[in-house]
C-alpha cells in the first residue's frame, strides 16, 4: 500500500497584521474551506459545489503558486490559528489581469473588519513587493460586504464591464498607491 506524501510549498510569504497572519495554503484548512464551499455562504462567489470540485478549487490554491509564482493565502487568525478565509491574486490567462480575490469562509469571521484588514495587507503585497502596475476585483452585483471592501481599497469601478464568472457584478480597477 501507498503511503500518502504530505507536500508542502515553501518559500510562500508570510503577510501579519494586528489580528491576522496571511500565509500558504495548508492542507489543514481543507476542512474549513470545504465546509464554506458546500455551503450557502458561497452565493457570491461561483454558488455552492460538489464535494469534488471543492477539491478541485482547493488543489488550484497550490497549483497557482506553482505555475504563476503568486496566488492566494489563508488567512489565519492570530490568537486562534484558525483558518479564516482566502486573500490572494489570481490570473485566469497567460499575460492576462490579475484579480485580487477575498472570502471569508466563516459566518463567525463576518463583521469584525477582517477581510479588510486582510485585503489591505494583500494590495500592499501586490504592488509592493509583486509591483504589479495594475489589478482587477470582480464583485457580484449583490455583494455588499465586497465592494464595501473594493472601495476601501481604492478600487474604482470600470463603466461598462462586468465579471467573466458572474453574469451580474462589477469590476474595479486597483493602481498602485491607492489611486484608481
Amino acid at each position: 500500500m501507498m503511503q500518502p506524501v504530505t507536500a508542502q510549498l515553501t518559500g510562500l510569504p508570510v503577510l501579519e497584521t494586528a489580528r491576522l497572519v496571511l500565509r500558504g495554503p495548508q492542507m489543514a484548512d481543507w476542512p474549513v474551506f470545504r465546509d464554506y464551499r458546500l455551503s450557502p455562504r458561497t452565493a457570491f462567489t461561483g454558488g455552492m459545489k460538489k464535494p469534488h470540485e471543492a477539491a478541485e478549487q482547493f488543489a488550484s490554491f497550490f497549483g497557482h503558486w506553482v505555475l504563476r509564482g503568486f496566488g492566494r493565502l489563508i488567512a489565519e487568525d492570530r490568537a486562534t490559528g484558525r483558518p479564516l478565509g482566502h486573500f490572494g491574486p489570481m490570473q485566469w490567462e497567460d499575460g492576462g489581469e490579475v484579480e485580487l480575490t477575498w472570502s471569508l469562509w466563516t459566518a463567525e469571521a463576518e463583521g469584525r473588519g477582517l477581510a479588510t484588514e486582510a485585503a489591505l495587507a494583500l494590495r500592499d503585497w501586490v504592488f509592493g513587493r509583486l509591483r504589479l502596475p495594475l489589478a482587477i476585483a470582480a464583485v457580484h452585483r449583490d455583494n455588499a460586504a465586497s465592494h464595501a471592501i473594493a472601495r476601501r481599497l481604492g478600487g474604482q469601478v470600470i463603466a461598462g464591464r462586468v465579471p467573466n464568472w458572474v453574469e451580474v457584478g462589477s469590476v474595479y480597477r486597483f493602481l498602485p498607491g491607492g489611486a484608481a
